[in-house]
Order: structure tokens, then sequence, then C-alpha cells
């Protein structure tokens, strides 16, 4: 992840030199950022124990058609990606679970515990309407369709022999294919405060799944 967060910090500020010269080329109507955000992870099951930061990562990249005849205000459609991590005290014992009943350990307080969390990707198709008031504060409004990509669990800690272990399960099956989200934008050229709240939950109803809303809570660069 953190990796991942680097790379994206670097890409950006080599993008930043040449931002104004692509905003000329393609006459503002196509914008590219990146939301780094926590999840809150709302209204969780009994059986499951979140932690409160959740850091993920989300970008975009969306063509601006004009509102109407307005030529500040937008109507913005594009493709994107988003990678939540929800980390949690609850283990999953059995993530590739396909009949029966998900187990959970809790694992808050135990010794060799390190972290544990649940990580699914996705492919977006976000739409936003895009109000610009004097040409550089920014109010975006829009909603975000999410197809997984895959999902994939995480342990970090130390098994009965003291050794460290880092297990990563991927292909989890028992979450929703499709997120719907909510999004929100206020800001000010290229940086703006960014919240989304995802309507759906990450697991399928049923198999005792844990059940959360998460609401996404961060920042947006957009160089361009």
């Amino acid at each position: 992840m953190k990796k991942i967060l680097f790379t994206l910090i670097a890409l950006v500020l080599s993008v930043g030199s040449y931002a104004q010269l692509i905003a000329n080329k393609t006459d503002n109507k196509v914008t590219f950022g990146f939301d780094l955000f926590s999840d809150i992870q709302l209204k969780p099951s009994e059986n499951w124990d979140p932690r409160g930061f959740n850091q993920g990562f989300s970008c975009a990249l969306t063509y601006n058609f004009p509102l109407a005849e307005s030529k500040v205000h937008t109507v913005s459609l594009g493709v994107g990606m988003t990678s939540h991590n929800y980390f949690s005290y609850s283990h999953i014992d059995n993530p590739y679970l396909t009949s029966g009943d998900l187990v959970l350990t809790q694992m808050r307080g135990e010794e060799g515990f390190k972290r544990y969390k649940v990580s699914p990707t996705y492919l977006d198709i976000p739409l936003e309407l895009k109000f610009r008031i004097h040409d550089a504060w920014k109010i975006g409004v829009g909603f975000k369709f999410g197809i997984r990509m895959g999902t994939r669990t995480r342990y970090v800690g130390y098994d009965e022999t003291d050794t460290h272990i880092d297990v990563v399960q991927n292909y989890i099956p028992n979450t929703e294919r499709f997120a719907y989200s909510g999004t929100l934008r206020v800001g000010y050229r290229w940086f703006s405060l960014f919240g989304a709240f995802q309507f759906n939950q990450l697991f399928e109803l049923g198999h005792d799944a844990p059940q959360f809303l998460p609401l996404s809570v961060g920042f947006t660069i957009s160089p361009f």
C-alpha cells in the first residue's frame, strides 16, 4: 500500500509540470485525479470489530461535457479504480467458504496479532456534476458505480511457534459484485476535500458474513 501511495504521489508531481499544457491541449475537457482517504465502517455487525483508520485510494480519468450552455459547469463521465482496505480485529477463518457459515475469531488484545484486513478493488464508472465558482473553487456531486475486480484478505502476526507470518488469500468469494456510492467534492484548484458513501454492503447477505457500510473521507488531487 505504501509503495502504491508513493508511486501515485511521484506520478502526480511529475505530471504537475505538464498539467497546464495538458489542460490547454484538451481545452479543460479532460480531468485526472486521485483520492487518498480513510474508510469509516458504519453500523458494523456484532461479529465484526473494525479498526478506526482504514486507508485507501482511488483514481479516475473523466471527460467533461458542458452543462447546458454553461462554459464553466460540466457533467463528467469517465473510468477509474478504487482500492479499499477494511482493517478489523475480527479474523475470517474460512474466507473461501461457498456453503455454510463464515467463522470469525476475535483477535483484539490477542498476543501475536498485528493486523487483519479485507481489501476489495473495483473498476469504477464515475458520473459527476461539477460547478465552478470564480473559476477556482469547485463543487462536485456525483455517483460512482463499481465493478469488483477482486477481493483479498491479509493477516500479519505471529503463530504458536512465535514465527512471523504474513498470509494473503486472494479471490475471496461472498463479496458483492457491484458497489454503488454517492460522492461529494469541495475544493480549490488542484486540491479538494472528498467524501463517498457506499449504499450497499461489502459482503453478500447470508453465511453469517460481517456487515458494515463504508464511508470514505479524504482529499483529491487533480493536476488537470
